[in-house]
């Protein structure tokens, strides 16, 4: 499935790296209208390019190249008013049945667990009525 929609997949590292540092990066980056490009980069840093997100080194090389200056990013890594934004926002996924990741949350009526065919998709989209893009509308041809 992964190769199917044109996605790079090298195994990632045997341990899994702790991503709490991760996730209070995601959240500055949020405030910093960046969060998609830095997602986009933690994502296929670790399933494409084996990238340890547990490696604070790692974090910052990402941050800078989506513009986050270095020291605003070591910041982030160990912010407990970030650390509290990701606990809170983890105690809502969890009280809205969200037991694993990837967990995707539709019109905050659904919730689709695990990595899901694009058809799965388009069908629950469809029955919460919604209609389909149009084919390149998404950006992808």
């Amino acid at each position: 499935m992964i190769e199917g929609a044109g996605l790079v997949h090298d195994p990632p590292p045997q341990r899994v790296p702790n991503s709490n540092r991760a996730l209070r990066l995601t959240e500055l980056a949020r405030d910093r209208g960046v969060h998609d490009a830095l997602h986009h980069r933690l994502l296929t840093g670790y399933w494409s390019h084996r990238l340890d997100l547990g490696d604070p080194e790692v974090l910052v090389a990402e941050a800078a190249a989506v513009g986050i200056a270095e020291a605003d990013a070591r910041a982030a890594l160990d912010s407990e008013a970030l650390a509290a934004r990701v606990e809170a926002s983890t105690r809502t996924a969890l009280r809205n049945g969200v037991g694993g990741v990837p967990a995707w949350s539709i019109d905050q009526r659904l919730i689709v667990p695990g990595a899901q065919p694009h058809e799965v998709f388009d069908s629950l989209l469809r029955r919460l009525g919604h209609r389909p893009l149009d084919p390149g509308e998404d950006g992808r041809e």
